[in-house]
This record gives structure tokens, sequence and C-alpha cells, in this order.
């Protein structure tokens, strides 16, 4: 593409180093008719990571909640301060830290180490410019295509089963946080997959998914800044901007995908991820009062 060589960025480095979106701000779902010290989907300030979420506070189809200070979402964590690093080990308890990026984004960011906190790579896709390739110039075609990828890849299947894993064996009173580098694709797959496989339903879980594009909107409007400032024209904005952002189809074209293929969410978890009915039960009992 004329536009792309004029740039002079990549694919893959944008999407690496940029990953971000400024579609319509959605309020936080609030925890409703019900006490709790935790406003579901608000974020978590911290001066070195962005899209930081603490899952507490939603509530299940059977009324139940998430506990709050155990299931966290985030976004890179390689700029952590050393008061980031203390917020999340002591306010939030968090003692994994579970990273969906690929070796390269790994290596050119590490983690920030936190003493206390064991780091587990878990990489949903190899090679994140391949999984999101320029085969159409089309930023939504290429999203959706990529989160239909995410759930029905080998790669996939197992990073998510692995997610899973660590999960079932977190201590209780401990909490679990995972990330990618914008924390919406990779990051917002695996909480629509926890939080289904906790009872969550999916209008809710849709409302958290979309939360990313308030949280990340100033970053976003930073990056298309630096891409107009070195001449991208509008249809490579449009590309960028597209794929920067989440949107209900990008989601719902990875639960399409899963529907096709195992028939339903829960029949994925089973069969795709091995979660069986005991780990689903375990699961309940760990991170919903």
């Amino acid at each position: 593409m004329k536009s792309k060589l004029r740039l002079g960025l990549s694919l893959g480095a944008l999407i690496m180093t940029l990953g971000i979106g400024t579609q319509t701000i959605v309020t936080p779902v609030q925890a409703a008719t019900h006490a709790t010290t935790t406003q579901a989907g608000k974020q978590i300030k911290l001066q070195g990571a962005d899209n930081v979420r603490d899952l507490g506070g939603y509530r299940t189809k059977t009324g139940k909640t998430v506990k709050a200070h155990v299931l966290l979402r985030a976004a890179a964590l390689n700029k952590l301060t050393k008061a980031d690093a203390k917020k999340l080990k002591q306010v939030y308890h968090v003692r994994t830290d579970i990273d969906l990026r690929s070796k390269a984004e790994a290596a050119k960011a590490p983690d920030v180490k936190i003493s206390g906190v064991t780091y587990k790579f878990d990489p949903v896709v190899k090679d994140v410019s391949q999984q999101f390739s320029m085969t159409s110039k089309d930023g939504v075609k290429i999203m959706e295509d990529g989160y239909k990828a995410m759930v029905t890849s080998a790669q996939g299947k197992k990073a998510y089963k692995q997610l899973f894993k660590v999960l079932l064996k977190n201590p209780k009173g401990q909490a679990v946080l995972w990330h990618c580098t914008a924390g919406k694709d990779r990051t917002g797959i695996g909480t629509a997959l926890v939080l289904s496989a906790l009872g969550v339903n999916r209008k809710t879980v849709m409302s958290d998914y979309l939360l990313s594009n308030k949280y990340l909107a100033a970053s976003n409007q930073a990056a298309i800044k630096q891409l107009k400032d070195k001449g991208a024209d509008a249809a490579t904005i449009k590309l960028m901007t597209d794929m920067m952002t989440v949107k209900k189809s990008y989601l719902n074209a990875a639960f399409s995908a899963i529907n096709k293929k195992y028939g339903s969410v829960d029949k994925y978890l089973q069969k795709g991820l091995g979660l069986t009915k005991t780990d689903r039960t375990k699961l309940q009992k760990l991170y919903l009062k």
C-alpha cells in the first residue's frame, strides 16, 4: 500500500506499539442492586499502564457476584512504576502475571518484574503481524478474521486453556492478572471466556469488552495524530482506527466461530479448552460470592 510505505511503519510495528481505539465511549457497567466496594468495569489508575481493570462486581445470571481483587485484565506492563507495582501487589493482591503477547512483543517490551509475582508467558498468537495481516484494506475484516483465528487455532486454544489452568490453581485470596499489548483483543477474548465460564451474561461480557475504547481513547488520539503528522491518508487512518478499536462485530466474530465449530461457548469451554463441569464449579467457588 502506498500510504503504508509513505508512513515508513510496518503493520506489525503499529499493532505492537499502538493497538488502541477511539470508538464510542461506553459507560462502565455498574454492579447494581447489591453491596460491593468495587464498581465493575472501573479502570485502575496506574502511571505506567493503561486499560487496567478489576473484574470484581460483575453479576452472574444466578445473582452471584465476581469477587473484587482476584481477576484483573490489563494492557502492557513494561512501563510500570514502583508505585504501580506496589499498588497491584498490595492493594489488588496480584500474585500471577499472565502475558498473552507474542515472543517478539514480550522481548521488545518485557514486563516489569514484581517481587513475589509469578510471570507466565502464554502467547495467544506466535506472530501478531501475521495474525492480523494486511490481506485486506478493510480493517474491520482483518480484525474479525483475526478474532476467529484466535479462538479456533491450536495456538489460541492452548493459550486460553493455560489461562484457565492458572486460574484453577490460584490460591484463595490471591489475584491473577492477564494482559497483551493494548489489553483489548487477546485480553478481551480471554476475559470474555472467563466471565462466560463464571456465568456472566453476554450483554455484560460485551459491555466489559467495549470499555477498552474508553480507557484507550486518549492514547488512541495521540496515535492518530502521530499517523497524520507522518502523512497518512484518510484510507490509512480509517484502516488503523478500525484495527485500534474494539467493536461488537469483532467479539461476535469470535463467538460465531465458536458456535459454528462447537455449538456454543459452553461446549467450546468443555471440548475446545478442556474445562470440565467440576472445573467450572471450582472456578465459581474461587471467584464468585
